[in-house]
């Protein structure tokens, strides 16, 4: 039975941080309760996922709450929203409520509302948390849930859409300058903090110009008034009446003190108005976050090194010479100005020739060689891509490289890459050398020219002697500054090539509609399946297909259900298709045939079959997946991950003492131990010797053997206690006396609803879910642990209920 809260999405939540929604003082941790006589347990209530989907173009959010237990009695909890990526009031309405369960309920549901908008994101989230349980206990794995929103916005923006779906770079640059206005608008509207910024620095960029106009009429008044002692009128224009001196110092300090102010505003500027790290930061979260979520054919597109470049080179660039740019321009197009009003009131006449002919020369000059520059730092950049491609593939592929002895041949492919890669970089230098003479020269001769004319205009009476010193050194100045407005706007049609790149990379395909469709279908079909009780859904594999090999047919699909709190086996010999049964449970061969179905509300984890380390992590980090120095771990964690590594035989002194002495903090970096050099015949050593490959793996875990690399994945498996643990072969390669050890420690897992669970959880016996293992071996393996047996043969797939031990 569902329900909706009357009060979801209201809101009110912030308003009672003092009390609890039911009025009374926040509820003590479940951990420190009184706990229950064994058979009285409490129900136990928790989000029917960790994560719900919803697309941003849907009104609201369903978020389901499930009870579990014997549904006796009334119960209820409260809830509440929290920011994380999402936030409250721009992508959804935060809110609060409480959930109530009648006696024989076990499923309600709240509704929190999402905002639509036309802005690109990617994929946000914010969570949903349980609190306060009244009647019934929390699940503390399952009391907080993510919402993640689905957004179907393009970057920068949706015009371009029939550009962007062409997946070419060489599209983007056709419509650069619109792109570049898109990204700019982007940045301003959607980065946190930027519109006002902008807004506030363009105003102070005002300050600087009124400044540099007041200069201008300073020498001009310095030079025919206070200095021109021929023309009696001038005594008349002195500031101070008669004193040249006094008006002199009066001049000066009009030139300096203007600079105090000048100076507080830049300082502000610098302090509070730095908007280069926020716009670099939102970009740099979101194409990691994208990132991580590609589909295998995004990710595909996007080899590491480009992700490198694109982070920390692309987008520097962009933001640079994309967005923090047009401060500049917008500087120098007031002092050009403030040189206008000069100009028109000196001389008018070369004024008006000379402020039309730069912006004509400029705008002629950015048509002519837009397409070439983009041209060119497209090679540069596939130049630089093609160089660290190399030295990745070299570094990857050491070993091989190194058995084969083609290391002669790598250097010399390494050398023509670096060559291609030079002739484009100087292509580019000479490119932007000559590019970059066309101003200075303009102005060289147009100086030159006033300086012909100057004795006529003089002495003619046109103009005055300090308006013509003046106005050569404006004509100087003003070179400078079409020559910076020429540099700024041509780094704005540089800043379009990166920015095609990005644009490309932030709008492939990500899996997260995928997930979302098997989350709807996995919801259906737990909810269809009957909610009296969460832990009789089985697991459903439908049409499955196992014709996985040319020498091994299965013949038909495979369609059977797994109990949960069940040990499965599935047999078969090799090529048979037991890798792919086990791959579809977590959706990693998606596109085969058929699917599995499994409860939203179960966590399912499948060992890789590759031992996998983090490079950076020692033995703590990797077995609780932690970030080195991380803090805040109980010490009931620690001990329990101490003695899983003991019971999977991983319980050497170093590897301890390294544990502990990581838990404990006093290592935040684990020490890097020197091994000895790797034999020449390496390459063709047993897997035992697998010490001493030269691989990626953190410098403890080279110390391992095979088998206590494949074991420590079974042992982070183990902490992490999945509701259902899929597993891949864990035993076909050891020895018999592991064989046995590693299978009971599979079936006390099943039986005891995880492994090495201490006493004092807050969820025990009936209270915990129940715990179901699927895993395959070949057709030599002797076991008696499984509940089920699915043996993959020539003619199908034969299921055996509570087998006998078989040879």
């Amino acid at each position: 039975m569902t329900g909706t809260t009357p009060n979801a999405g209201s809101g009110t939540y912030a308003s009672q941080a003092a009390m609890g929604a039911f009025g009374r003082p926040l509820s003590t941790p479940n951990s420190v309760r009184q706990r229950s006589p064994p058979g009285h347990e409490k129900d136990v209530v928790q989000f029917f996922s960790k994560t719900f989907y919803v697309s941003e173009t849907e009104d609201s959010a369903v978020v389901r709450v499930i009870r579990i237990g014997s549904l006796q009695g009334t119960c209820d909890v409260a809830w509440y929203t929290e920011d994380f990526s999402a936030v409250a009031g721009r992508k959804y309405i935060g809110g609060e409520g409480i959930l109530n369960f009648g006696p024989g309920e076990s499923v309600r549901t709240f509704e929190v509302k999402i905002i639509n908008d036309d802005n690109f994101d990617t994929a946000l989230e914010f969570d949903v948390i349980l609190t306060e349980p009244r009647n019934c206990v929390l699940d503390p794995r399952y009391k907080t849930s993510s919402v993640m929103i689905l957004d179907d916005d393009l970057f920068p923006s949706n015009d371009f859409k029939e550009e962007i779906e062409t997946g070419e770079e060489a599209a983007l640059h056709e419509v650069g300058f619109s792109l570049l206005w898109s990204f700019i608008k982007f940045c301003f509207v959607h980065v946190d903090q930027i519109w006002w910024k902008t807004i506030l620095v363009l105003l102070l960029a005002n300050l600087g110009n009124a400044y540099y106009l007041a200069t201008i009429f300073i020498k001009v008044y310095l030079i025919d008034t206070v200095l021109n002692t021929k023309d009696p009128e001038a005594e008349e224009r002195l500031w101070i009446p008669g004193d040249r001196n006094g008006t002199a110092v009066c001049l000066g300090l009009a030139w300096v003190l203007p600079n105090i102010i000048l100076l507080a505003s830049d300082y502000f500027e610098m302090k509070g108005l730095e908007m280069g790290f926020n716009i670099r930061n939102h970009l740099r979260v979101n194409l990691f976050r994208k990132y991580l979520r590609y589909t295998s054919e995004s990710r595909a597109a996007v080899p590491v090194q480009d992700l490198k470049i694109a982070i920390m080179e692309d987008i520097p660039d962009v933001v640079a010479d994309g967005y923090l740019i047009i401060f500049e321009l917008w500087a120098m197009l007031g002092k050009i100005g403030m040189v206008t009003i000069f100009m028109l009131k000196k001389t008018p006449g070369t004024a008006l020739q000379t402020l039309a002919f730069y912006p004509i020369l400029i705008a002629l000059y950015l048509w002519c060689t837009y397409k070439r520059r983009l041209d060119l730092m497209g090679k540069e950049g596939e130049g630089q891509s093609a160089t660290i491609g190399t030295l990745m593939h070299a570094h990857n592929n050491h070993k091989l490289i190194n058995c084969y002895e083609k290391k002669t041949i790598v250097v010399r492919h390494f050398e023509e890459v670096l060559k291609t890669q030079r002739k484009h970089v100087m292509d580019l230098k000479s490119f932007s050398f000559w590019n970059s003479q066309l101003i200075p020269w303009i102005t060289l001769l147009a100086i030159g020219f006033y300086i012909g004319g100057s004795a006529q205009m003089v002495l003619g009476g046109r103009i005055s002697l300090g308006a013509l010193v003046t106005t050569i050194n404006i004509y100087k100045d003003l070179g400078d500054r079409f020559s910076t407005i020429l540099d700024g706007l041509k780094s704005l049609s540089k800043a379009i090539s990166p920015l095609g790149a990005l644009t490309v990379q932030f709008n492939l395909e990500v899996d997260i509609p995928q997930k979302a469709a098997v989350f709807k279908t996995n919801e259906k079909f737990a909810l269809s399946h009957g909610q009296k009780n969460f832990d009789l859904i089985p697991i459903a594999f439908k049409n499955i297909s196992i014709d996985q090999s040319p020498t091994f047919r299965g013949g038909t699909d495979f369609t059977e259900e797994a109990p949960q709190g069940s040990v499965i086996q599935i047999v078969g010999p090799h090529d048979s298709g037991k890798g792919a049964i086990l791959r579809r449970i977590c959706d990693i061969d998606s596109e085969a045939p058929g699917m599995v179905l499994i409860s939203p509300h179960l966590t399912v984890l499948q060992v890789p079959h590759e031992p996998l380390f983090l490079e950076s992590g020692g033995v703590f980090s990797n077995l609780h997946m932690c970030t080195v120095g991380q803090k805040g771990f109980d010490k009931r964690t620690t001990a329990r991950g101490r003695r899983i590594l003991e019971r999977l035989g991983l319980g050497k002194e170093w590897i301890l003492n390294l544990y502990d002495q990581e838990e404990s903090g006093s290592l935040e970096h684990v020490a890097e131990e020197k091994l000895a050099p790797t034999s020449p015949f390496s390459c063709f050593e047993e897997e035992e010797e697998e010490e001493e490959e030269e691989d990626t793996n953190p410098i403890w875990a080279q110390k391992l053997s095979g088998s206590e690399k494949w074991r420590f994945q079974l042992a982070r498996a183990f902490v992490h206690d999945p509701h259902v643990l899929v597993v891949h072969r864990p035993v076909d390669e050891l020895d018999v006396n592991l064989q046995q050890q590693i299978l009971a420690l599979f079936r006390e897992f099943v039986d005891k609803k995880g492994l090495e669970i201490d006493e004092h959880e807050e969820l025990l016996g009936q209270q915990r879910r129940p715990r179901t293992l699927i895993f395959s071996t070949g057709t030599s393996t002797k076991t008696t642990i499984p509940d089920y047996v699915w043996r993959l043969t020539d003619s199908g797939v034969k299921v055996e209920k509570h087998p006998a031990p078989h040879a």
